[in-house]
């Protein structure tokens, strides 16, 4: 052979073999490159696995927090209400360092349609009488949250924006005012009203600094709680548009003004706050909302979700109507072991299930957000008329018809209406 051909071989040769390397350290490669992007996607869901588990711990961790520094002791309590008392813990505290009487946040009500504002927190005599009052956004309250400024009012009545519609339902007189926003990442989330100091003096330019300076934690909570609709829904301060159907539960205490007979104000006082916090845990434990309080008693609402059947519903507001009822018992036996005379007093719940909707009713200045519907009268007569000589659930026909043979239902004397026994 002749040696170019020597040359030409091995130059072949030497070209295969680099050409199999060649091909050999690529399919490494891309083995490596595929086994480094694998762990990369691998470690990406790892890190957002983690990072869900971690806001959802975080999430349970403030709630447990919460529950620790609220005087409720249940572990009933919702995220809503939870916030909502502790807003009003570190309001009450501000108050007192202010000087004020009285004190109230203010939130934009959820409903997108609406420019209205509702008490959120509330502290003094008002409290009670402000608590379903909605205040336009024409008022001092609304201005402040719109432009993001404190402002300090001397003399109330004399300043175009007060709404003194407000104090004349509260029935009583505002003298001096101081009202903040509540500041969170720039962003308005509420205000902060201070009223009528305990010394007659006007609000001045240092209180505004301490309650700005101050302000901080409640701006933080009450963030957290107009961020998600739910919280709202909790405490019966808003209703989604749809659905419209619910089984509505009125309760009350039939006698409770024997109470005041035999205790001192705070004592009667304290026992319809017993009574009436054990009921809300109940129904709030049950997956229903608070409406509102009526004295000695209160409406709920456990509203039908398209996702669940009515008689699901009916079935929960059912078993926490009985299971209230138990906890009435056990309050009112211990009342009557401190030898109280208050053996008249039972407890009256009334359920119907039916259409519902809310409406804003009111001069344009304030509202009150109103829950109205043939269901709500129904379930509020019911009540009403409910025997006052014993515990007892009354249900409309409806609301029997949803439930099944494991209920036990009595007809009773009058058409359309069936005393609740309880399950079989």
């Amino acid at each position: 052979m002749q040696p170019w051909a020597w040359v030409s071989a091995a130059v072949a040769v030497a070209t295969a073999v680099v050409g199999v390397m060649w091909w050999m350290v690529n399919r490494i490669t891309e083995a490596k490159l595929a086994k480094v992007e694998a762990e990369a996607a691998k470690a990406v869901a790892e890190a957002e696995t983690k990072a869900a588990k971690a806001e959802a711990i975080a999430e349970r961790q403030m709630l447990a927090e919460l529950r620790d520094r609220l005087p409720l002791s249940s572990a009933s309590v919702s995220k809503g209400q939870a916030l909502q008392q502790e807003i009003e813990a570190s309001l009450g505290q501000l108050m007192r360092q202010l000087g004020a009487t009285e004190s109230s946040v203010l939130v934009r009500d959820p409903d997108p349609s609406s420019e209205y504002l509702f008490f959120l927190a509330l502290h003094g005599k008002a409290a009670t009488q402000l608590r379903k009052i909605m205040v336009g956004r024409d008022s001092i309250a609304g201005k402040v949250l719109r432009v993001g400024r404190p402002l300090r009012v001397a003399n109330p009545y004399d300043n175009p924006d007060f709404s003194s519609h407000v104090d004349t339902r509260a029935g009583h007189t505002t003298r001096q005012m101081l009202t903040i926003p509540l500041v969170v990442d720039q962003v308005a989330v509420g205000v902060a009203q201070f009223l009528n100091r305990i010394d007659g003096q006007s609000f001045g330019e240092q209180d505004e600094s301490r309650a700005i300076a101050e302000s901080g934690r409640i701006a933080l909570k009450v963030a957290e709680f107009v961020r998600d609709t739910e919280n709202y829904v909790q405490l019966g301060l808003y209703s989604p548009p749809s659905p419209s159907d619910a089984a509505i539960v009125f309760c009350d205490l039939s006698a409770s003004s024997s109470l005041f007979d035999v205790l001192h104000e705070s004592g009667a006082i304290t026992c319809l706050n017993d009574y009436l916090s054990q009921t809300a845990d109940i129904i709030l434990s049950a997956g229903g909302s608070v409406d509102q309080y009526l004295g000695d008693g209160a409406m709920f609402r456990f509203v039908a979700e398209a996702s669940v059947e009515p008689a699901v519903v009916a079935r929960r507001a059912a078993a926490a109507a009985v299971k209230s009822v138990e906890a009435f018992q056990s309050i009112k036996n211990s009342w009557l072991a401190s030898r109280w005379e208050v053996g008249a007093v039972f407890s009256r719940i009334g359920i119907a299930y039916g259409d519902f909707r809310e409406t804003l009713i009111g001069p344009a200045r304030y509202r009150e957000r109103l829950v109205l519907g043939s269901g709500v009268h129904r379930a509020a007569e019911l009540c009403e008329n409910a025997a006052r000589t014993k515990n007892v659930i009354v249900v409309d026909t409806r609301m029997a018809a949803l439930l099944d043979e494991g209920w036990k239902l009595d007809p009773g004397a009058v058409s359309g209406v069936f005393e609740l026994l309880g399950k079989r």
